[in-house]
């Protein structure tokens, strides 16, 4: 009996950590793989939109708002269990029911947000519990094209014949979200057993689902892969300054937690990609990243994570090693640093800033659309040359410039929204 209780206190401990780092991997990957190779053909308007990244990135982050809001006001780990399952059963299946790419998405996106809601269950008061969510995000969101050397990508096709649906697999292998089910699961149905339902800040899900559904209409009005470089730069205005203002209206903690979100939602400007010969790419990334959660956790200075997302933005101008360099060792250097200086935070704020670069989606997808060779298509079957261990695909400066402007103006909000250091509770 004192051995099974030992086990019970053991998971309590560090079993959030480990659950809300496999649950934000896990739903931000969901996301990502779920893009249509082909949505920038049917990029017009409000018809075409339930395909784009977009739609996918702002339904999660919906979704998982209002689940993070029910579990914290029904304040029992069973609730949360369910939610885990549920969202994995939604994310898997296209695996045993043929489900077409355009009814995936949506599908896959409900099913991402819900997993993520039952990660974040857990964290609640538990720094790094909190601090590991939101890396788990962040990261997998960034970096998601490292998947490409592990796996094939299946290709997913929203266009098709009247009538003949194009079936896809699941984002995710069933074993992988099998064994996280599990663990996210189980660690919420013991976590907090007795944790007693609270009040809900309204403030907090407003600001979550009021954002997401405003990034989705300026994608949809002015900063679609078909728009033009006045209606993107005044899209990026709108959603900063709408970001802003909620986080302004947010308690301290939980605002700037949100602008950091932001700043990462600009550095994704750049794309970043893996050769074979990733070894020491990956390798310095994790010893960076590592450094930066260190550092933050013991001397919190969020003012230089941002700063140095800025430097990192700002690389792309050149296109050079030095922009490499920037995206493979300074970037998650600041990911740690950033992320980790601004929590504990709210749940609900977590959440939220957290998939803020892959609900706004102006800067990793539209921007990439601003140069008129990018919209040229065309086939090859000729080898694929590889060009060193990273590639860093940058768009036109113009969207660079943006990009940094944006983490000024969040870094600036956060020098300006001041705050005693946080305390775990």
């Amino acid at each position: 009996m004192m051995q099974q209780r030992s086990h019970v206190q053991w998971v309590r401990l560090y079993g959030p950590v480990s659950s809300a780092l496999v649950g934000g991997v896990v739903a931000a990957y969901a996301v990502a793989e779920s893009r249509v190779d082909d949505f920038s053909f049917s990029d017009d308007g409000l018809t075409s939109v339930v395909i784009t990244p977009q739609w996918a990135g702002a339904t999660a982050a919906v979704v998982a708002a209002v689940g993070v809001a029910l579990l914290h006001r029904w304040g029992r780990g069973g609730f949360a269990s369910v939610f885990a399952a549920v969202g994995a059963l939604a994310i898997a299946l296209p695996t045993f029911v043929s489900i077409s790419a355009q009814m995936s998405v949506t599908l896959n996106a409900i099913g991402a947000g819900a997993f993520l809601a039952a990660a974040a269950f857990p964290t609640k008061g538990h720094r790094g519990a909190q601090i590991a969510l939101a890396l788990g995000v962040v990261t997998t969101t960034l970096y998601f094209g490292a998947a490409d050397l592990w796996r094939d990508r299946v290709a997913r096709w929203s266009l098709t014949l009247p009538g003949d649906a194009y079936p896809v697999p699941s984002t995710v292998p069933v074993w992988i979200l099998l064994a996280a089910t599990l663990l996210v699961g189980g660690v919420a149905s013991v976590a907090r057993p007795n944790q007693e339902p609270g009040d809900v800040d309204t403030r907090l899900v407003t600001l979550g689902v009021v954002l997401p559904l405003s990034f989705t209409a300026l994608y949809v009005g002015l900063g679609s892969t078909s728009t033009s470089h006045g209606s993107w730069v005044t899209a990026v205005v709108i959603a900063v300054a709408v970001t802003v203002a909620l986080a302004w209206r947010s308690s301290p903690h939980d605002g700037r937690f949100i602008l950091v979100g932001l700043a990462v939602s600009a550095v994704s400007v750049c794309t970043t990609r893996f050769s074979s010969d990733w070894t020491w790419a990956v390798l310095a990334g994790a010893a960076a990243l590592a450094l930066g959660v260190v550092v933050g956790w013991k001397r919190p200075m969020p003012q230089l994570g941002l700063g140095l997302l800025g430097v990192t933005a700002l690389s792309g101008l050149s296109n050079s090693p030095l922009t490499k360099l920037s995206y493979v060792v300074v970037l998650p250097l600041a990911l740690g640093l950033a992320v980790t200086s601004c929590l504990p935070v709210a749940v609900g704020a977590v959440s939220s800033g957290a998939v803020l670069p892959f609900s706004l989606t102006l800067f990793s997808v539209s921007a990439t659309f601003l140069e008129p060779t990018a919209q040229e298509f065309g086939w090859s079957n000729g080898p694929l040359v590889e060009h060193g261990p990273v590639t860093v695909n940058t768009p036109i400066p113009m969207a660079v410039l943006a990009a940094t402007a944006t983490i000024v103006v969040a870094m600036t909000s956060i020098h300006l929204k001041r705050v005693r250091p946080a305390a775990v509770t």
